[in-house]
């Protein structure tokens, strides 16, 4: 029942960010700035969509226990009590971009969050001609899953980095 619940869940979200996106309206309430010299959001290809899932392999997964890469270009840090979670595409899929990330976590007094990247804060960036999608939350959530809409051709999404909190609270 939960399960079923989740994924109700995660396609309405889904959907409402597709209207949302349509609009350019996602992008503008995003709560993070683009620093100076970084890439900017790009408009997403024309074309179908699809729903894709987070690949299995990356969850679950606390942001403490990975290698901290943290770059200004998505999302900064280390920042204090804060991990930067990023999520690209794989290597094969080059003309893919993402739509919308919705990562899943578990969290120590709120359960399961869904988040939606852009909407709800993160953004959407090309790097380089690679389609990532990086977000701020509360050091030690755990990543459990997620699904992504995409432009494109790709069977799955993946994390790509993380940058964990500098002073996580405990």
């Amino acid at each position: 029942m939960e399960a079923a619940r989740l994924r109700s869940a995660v396609w309405a979200t889904t959907a409402c960010l597709l209207v949302l996106g349509a609009a350019d309206l996602a992008r503008a309430r995003s709560r993070e700035a683009v620093p100076a010299g970084a890439e900017r959001p790009v408009s997403p290809p024309p074309g179908p969509r699809t729903t894709i899932g987070l690949d299995p392999a990356a969850g679950p997964t606390v942001a403490a226990t990975r290698e901290r890469a943290c770059t200004s270009e998505l999302g900064g840090g280390p920042h204090p009590d804060e991990d930067v979670w990023v999520f690209g595409l794989p290597a094969g899929a080059v003309a893919a971009r993402f739509i919308a990330v919705t990562p899943a976590f578990a969290t120590g007094d709120q359960g399961r969050v869904v988040t939606a990247v852009p909407a709800e804060g993160g953004a959407i960036v090309d790097d380089h001609g690679v389609s990532l999608a990086w977000l701020r939350l509360p050091a030690g959530w755990t990543l459990v899953g997620g699904t992504a809409t995409i432009a494109g051709d790709a069977d799955r999404f993946v994390l790509a980095r993380v940058c964990a909190a500098s002073r996580p609270s405990l």
